[in-house]
């Protein structure tokens, strides 16, 4: 059937004036007061106030008008325009309004009106870190295809129904998960300012990590119920007792041909066990796009903050370290450790003493190579340069960094951990901070509105709050 065969032409003309966002914030508005009121409808009155409330907080910009405002010489109020507004609604038919018995003014929803809008309720929440949205239970509807099975009650077509329409809504929300991934990984690339990417990382670690990904790992996991749901199923398909039952659901749909209705009855059984067998590997693809974002933007960010790793950058660092040594009059020890770095190393190839020796059996040689410079100056080059200006970030050094933090208090901000220390090793330690929130190491981050301010960056502030263990 064709949808403007339901929906009339005018319905969508709301969501595309110049008055969208007033229109769809006063239609949610006015859906969670209906929701809240009679079965049969509520009060034009109480929808008016509702929609006075939000202009009340939310007011009109000056040079933004109500599509049918006209007449400027008049004073327009925030009930005019929640008239004008429900009048819009009734006109594009998202609602009803009829008088009753009573002679009271009754307002309902069309029915596809109440499809749209909890589409558009699901989009305008659609944060892993909303904590009262229940959108994203990945458990919820893994659990209930497994109680569904596992509970023998005989209604074995409405059973796979329900089993079938949980499982997809289940594959739903993994693919919203990973298209949110997909919208941090490039994120990377819209965003050059080193501020930007740490705060998208503190909202990928708080939105989906926290509230997603690793429930889905943890809590949620679907290889509790996995094995389980579908050797049931296996046990559907084996009965063809049970495979009759729910084959005569599909008789209507096929026109009465058994044949036809035993085909989809055993293919929807076949989709529903492919999508639980495969789901690890969807699972194990959502792990490395988390690998790919994290590293990705640690790599970007050590990029920025050394004004890029180019051989500018790497010669200032190698003229530090030499007019350090100068300065501790180690001249010639300088001179001899940054001379290899300069120089071509040649190597000859080990061979046999003739071509024609018969090849023997393999040993595995560890020197296969003659190197004509013995490396020790830059042995020793490579050991001084990188303890002075390599730091470790382990989890084992960020939790002991932590630990002195937290000596003190259980909560503590990263404005206080910038306060004094604004340095290139401070910021990575941050971020490193962030990557082992939650899951390697016990503790977890909360978003602050408020702006750490200092001359390097304008960042968002956050919290780390201390976990059980510590």
């Amino acid at each position: 059937m064709n949808i403007f065969d339901i929906v009339p032409k005018q319905f969508f003309s709301i969501l595309s004036s110049k008055n969208q966002k007033t229109y769809v914030s006063a239609i949610l508005e006015l859906f969670k007061v209906y929701e809240q009121g009679s079965i049969l409808g509520i009060d034009k009155n109480i929808a008016r106030q509702a929609i006075i409330d939000y202009l009340d907080i939310n007011p009109l910009d000056e040079e933004l008008e109500l599509d049918d405002e006209q007449d400027f010489d008049i004073q327009i109020t925030n009930r005019d325009r929640a008239n004008q507004i429900l009048r819009r609604f009734e006109e594009c038919e998202w609602i009803d309004i009829d008088v009753n018995n009573d002679y009271e003014e009754i307002l309902n929803f069309r029915d596809y009106a109440i499809t749209v809008i909890e589409a558009l309720k699901e989009i305008s929440a659609d944060s892993y870190y909303d904590e009262e949205s229940e959108t994203h239970e990945f458990r919820g509807y893994i659990f209930t295809a497994y109680s569904l099975l596992t509970n023998d009650h005989g209604e074995y077509a409405l059973t796979l129904d329900q089993v079938y329409k949980n499982t997809i809504a289940f594959v739903r929300e993994i693919r919203k998960l990973d298209s949110r991934l997909k919208y941090y990984i490039r994120s990377i690339v819209e965003n050059s300012e080193i501020k930007d990417l740490i705060n998208l990382l503190v909202n990928y670690k708080v939105e989906l990590v926290d509230h997603a990904y690793r429930r889905l790992k943890t809590s949620d996991n679907i290889n509790k119920y996995r094995v389980d749901i579908v050797k049931k199923l296996e046990e559907y398909q084996q009965s063809p007792l049970i495979m009759e039952l729910i084959a005569k659901e599909f008789l209507i749909k096929n026109h009465n041909d058994p044949d036809i209705a035993m085909i989809k009855a055993n293919k929807k059984i076949d989709d529903i066990i492919d999508i639980f067998n495969s789901i690890s590997y969807i699972i194990d693809e959502i792990d490395n796009k988390n690998k790919i974002y994290v590293n990705t933007t640690i790599a970007k960010i050590k990029f920025l903050l050394s004004d890029d790793e180019n051989v500018i950058s790497k010669l200032s660092r190698i003229l530090n370290y030499t007019g350090n040594s100068i300065r501790k009059n180690h001249t010639t020890k300088a001179l001899n450790d940054i001379a290899p770095l300069f120089n071509i190393n040649s190597y000859s190839q080990l061979s046999n003493n003739s071509i024609f020796t018969p090849r023997g059996i393999y040993k595995h040689i560890e020197a296969q190579y003659l190197v004509e410079n013995n490396g020790a100056p830059d042995r020793r080059l490579q050991e001084e340069f990188y303890n002075e200006f390599e730091s470790s970030y382990s989890e084992d050094v960020i939790s002991k960094y932590l630990r002195e933090y937290f000596k003190h208090n259980k909560v503590i901000k990263a404005s206080e951990i910038l306060r004094d220390d604004m340095s290139d090793e401070a910021i990575i330690r941050l971020l490193y901070i962030l990557i082992y929130a939650g899951e390697e190491l016990d503790y977890a981050i909360n978003p602050l509105y408020d702006k750490i301010n200092t001359k390097r960056f304008n960042l968002d502030d956050f919290e780390i709050i201390r976990g059980y263990q510590e």
